[in-house]
């Protein structure tokens, strides 16, 4: 019987991120608000060709936000916060940099001369991923050698025998990026992704993820967004819905559990300042507000 939750067909989700990354950077060109320069190579070319013109992206950005208020702007601060953590990571001479679950990331090419010798994993659903190279074949975007393609599901494919497979050392300090990914896996995949983590990478590792806290009917309307967001996923991605949340406020608790500390943790209102002002410190827009940014480690006794 075919897996509900398996992908057989290319992220939807991870194109219409890439399509807000591109019109970010045709509308901001800052390293802060619209960095991903190569975002709209993975889009068709009558998506590149229409969104040179600024009323062709307000538009589109008017309609995206339609259906899914303050998510460009959370995708806006989300590219932003995984940004300075890559690049901090490779100029401390990270040995390894695991994404889990790549989608059309770009950092390992818009950083490739920081990153040395380090090792680039990029873990993804194989229908993404076989686009996602040809997609860069197409633009003529050189990979390092040093970036390793690994196809895996999630949901089925254990991560430890899949890395480890593909090359990787638990015993180098490794930066897990969970870029988007977390909310549409089984809680049983998360724990699996979490324990990992904690029990196959050196001490001096780290995890970053976004996770969305929990929300009932009761509290849609609570949060910037979360209603149209809950109302959307369900309607028009009803193989990427949101399965998995944290309880606000138990983000450390829950970590805790599973051998990891939590670092840094940013809730809505701490990312919008840190990340979604303008240069003359303005709030460019508000984010849909039930997601979070967490830093973790290992623990070890």
């Amino acid at each position: 019987m075919e897996n509900p939750r398996q992908e057989i067909k290319e992220s939807e989700t991870a194109f219409f991120s890439a399509l807000r990354r591109a019109i970010a950077n045709k509308d901001y060109k800052s390293r802060r608000l619209g960095p991903d320069d190569l975002a709209e190579y993975f889009l068709p070319p009558y998506f590149r060709f229409f969104l040179r013109f600024k009323k062709v992206r307000e538009n589109t950005k008017e309609k995206l936000d339609g259906f899914l208020p303050g998510l460009t702007e959370f995708v806006i601060a989300r590219t932003s916060y995984f940004d300075d953590l890559f690049v901090d990571a490779l100029e401390k001479n990270f040995q390894q940099i695991v994404f889990l679950g790549a989608g059309y990331d770009s950092r390992a090419y818009r950083f490739e001369a920081l990153a040395k010798e380090t090792k680039i994993y990029e873990l993804d659903a194989a229908p993404t991923q076989n686009r996602k190279n040809a997609c860069l074949k197409k633009a003529k975007i050189q990979v390092s050698p040093n970036v390793i393609f690994v196809p895996i599901d999630f949901n089925i494919n254990s991560l430890k025998n899949t890395l480890n497979d593909a090359g990787y050392q638990d015993n180098q300090r490794t930066l897990f990026i969970w870029e988007g990914v977390s909310y549409y896996l089984e809680s049983e995949s998360v724990d699996a992704t979490l324990a990992f983590v904690s029990q196959n990478s050196h001490h001096e590792s780290l995890i970053a993820f976004d996770y969305t806290i929990s929300v009932t009917e009761n509290t849609l309307n609570d949060h910037y967004g979360v209603k149209e967001f809950s109302q959307t996923m369900k309607e028009h991605h009803p193989n990427e819905e949101l399965l998995f949340s944290i309880e606000k406020g138990q983000i450390i608790t829950y970590l805790e559990k599973r051998g990891l500390k939590v670092l840094e943790h940013l809730d809505n209102h701490e990312i919008e300042k840190r990340f979604l002002l303008d240069d003359q410190g303005d709030l460019i827009g508000h984010m849909t507000g039930h997601f979070c940014f967490v830093l973790a480690s290992p623990v070890r006794k």
